[in-house]
């Protein structure tokens, strides 16, 4: 299989593209970014770093260096809090996801051998909400634009009427890096927090296989 990564600076993305490199089932990784990546992955056989600045458009030129990719992990986004206000999260979050996930549904998917399907997996977060009315205590700002993204992608998938275009929506808990230290090890056990290799493992799992739920929450996250 050969897909797509997106975020690949960033601490999902980049265990993304190492797990594909490492994965036999994937054949080529189109990591597709803003910065340069860095040399292990540059120089890879197995992959292909395209820089592309404005995530807001994907010109045909572009789409025709991923030809022949059948899913896609698109791991750009975070919390709001990192971002210098809530607007430009949502740009970043929903605008360039949606965006996306329209261009690979009318391009990309059409392309593959007939039967096939292109899965795009969302790296979302817990407690997402889709209710934008609804009243939040914690990460409001946070949880509905992750909601509004799983809306959208979903969206997206059900106007496909060949149903060559799935979506699936994954939800973990707090993210620990690979040197995380004891503390914060034991802190996570109390949000149930995942390893960012196994949350990347799984990922792939589900880009490779496929999911019965389309929104996959954290415990299943962490049993698969």
């Amino acid at each position: 299989m050969k897909v797509i990564v997106t975020g690949c600076n960033g601490l999902v993305g980049s265990a993304l593209v190492r797990q594909c490199i490492a994965s036999d089932k994937i054949s080529h990784v189109f990591a597709l970014t803003r910065k340069p990546l860095d040399e292990a992955v540059a120089k890879s056989p197995k992959a292909t770093v395209i820089l592309h600045d404005d995530f807001s458009t994907l010109p045909p030129a572009l789409l025709h260096q991923l030809a022949g990719a059948e899913g896609c992990l698109w791991a750009i986004g975070g919390r709001a809090t990192q971002f210098p206000d809530v607007e430009t999260y949502r740009k970043v979050q929903v605008d360039y996801t949606v965006a996306a996930a329209k261009a690979f549904r009318e391009t990309l998917a059409p392309q593959l051998p007939e039967g096939a399907q292109f899965r795009f997996v969302f790296c979302s977060g817990k407690f997402a909400e889709w209710d934008q009315a609804k009243p939040l205590h914690f990460m409001a700002d946070t949880r509905r634009v992750k909601g509004q993204v799983e809306q959208g992608l979903c969206e997206v998938a059900d106007a496909d009427a060949a149903k060559r275009f799935v979506v699936y929506c994954a939800r973990p808990s707090g993210i620990l890096p690979a040197d995380a230290g004891f503390a914060a090890r034991a802190a996570g056990k109390l949000y149930s927090a995942i390893d960012v290799d196994h949350l990347a493992k799984a990922l792939v799992r589900i880009l490779l296989e496929g999911h019965k739920e389309r929104i996959i929450e954290n415990d299943t996250l962490l049993a698969l």
